[in-house]
């Protein structure tokens, strides 16, 4: 389920202004929060999504004012921090000068993009550097946006605004180095896959309704709706699917977790936020921080 790409990998995206606070009721709790001590230092841990509207913000008031009384927010990767994105996308995901995709993949699924990119409104000719698998991220972006979930207003961006303007220090729990280089590991045949597997997903008719859902669960701090997503993702057969549970998941969450760690046992009152569905299921962030001796518990 390449949708559930957004909840789990930052992409690179624009920096939009961070949306002014809204009056009127109480925002409503969003995503999930967790609160982690080691009997010194608490820290308050939240589950973003990497793109966002503006009818979001302001979040409830518990990260609120987490954020507020927060000397350090760490991020998987920092929003202003776009020249080491930009390094390693081109790294990465775009060919030496003079290759095209449509070189290095066969004529139907080169149709199929094309397509695809038209669908987007995406122009094909600057498209056509990128290689299989970024144009599969590409295309993720696309179909949030064509529902109104705009990259420039993800939650991380919200969140690294809100922390500067308070005087916190934003720092990265990985880096777009490590990872961009996730993809590196996939070869020609498998970056093909990935790109059909993605276009497979976006002609199916229930799209819409899994978008929908994925980000209402957020919206409404729907823990069980999060779970739901994973055990779709466990039960999809696809590459894709498949890729994005073991390596962009499973295999981060270990590191996250012990960067995590690491700044509780420096800092009082911190706050990380790292895509939520990093916070799901028995190999997630918190069950490892709970493993490491640490007390977890979830607010919403």
């Amino acid at each position: 389920m390449t949708l559930a790409l957004l909840f789990c990998f930052y992409l690179p995206q624009a920096r939009g202004a961070v949306p002014s606070a809204a009056t009127g009721q109480e925002p409503p709790n969003r995503g999930a929060l967790y609160r982690v001590s080691d009997g010194r230092h608490t820290l308050h841990l939240f589950g973003t999504i990497h793109v966002g509207a503006s009818d979001f913000y302001p979040l409830e008031k518990r990260i609120a004012q987490a954020l507020k009384k927060a000397p350090v927010l760490a991020l998987e990767l920092d929003p202003q921090n776009a020249g080491a994105l930009q390094a390693a996308v081109q790294k990465y995901g775009v060919y030496p000068p003079g290759q095209r995709f449509e070189d290095h993949i066969d004529p139907a699924l080169a149709q199929r993009t094309m397509a695809a990119l038209k669908r987007y409104q995406l122009p094909a000719e600057q498209m056509q550097g990128l290689r299989p698998w970024m144009l599969a991220m590409a295309l993720t972006v696309q179909e949030y946006a064509s529902s109104g979930y705009r990259p420039e207003l993800a939650v991380d961006n919200y969140l690294a605004g809100a922390a500067r303007a308070h005087g916190a220090r934003v720092v990265e729990l990985e880096s777009a180095e490590r990872q961009m280089s996730i993809f590196a590991r996939l070869d020609a045949a498998h970056q093909t896959q990935f790109l059909g597997d993605t276009l497979d997903e976006m002609d199916n008719a229930d799209t819409t309704r899994k978008l929908t859902e994925l980000v209402d669960a957020w919206r409404h701090a729907d823990s069980r709706g999060f779970e739901n997503a994973l055990q779709e993702m466990e039960q999809d057969q696809s590459f894709a699917s498949t890729f994005t549970r073991h390596a962009l998941l499973d295999e981060r969450n270990p590191d996250l977790a012990d960067g995590i760690a690491a700044l509780l046992a420096k800092h009082d009152k911190a706050v990380a936020a790292i895509g939520i569905l990093h916070l799901v299921g028995p190999h997630g962030v918190p069950a490892l921080l709970k493993a490491k001796g640490l007390k977890v518990e979830q607010l919403y």
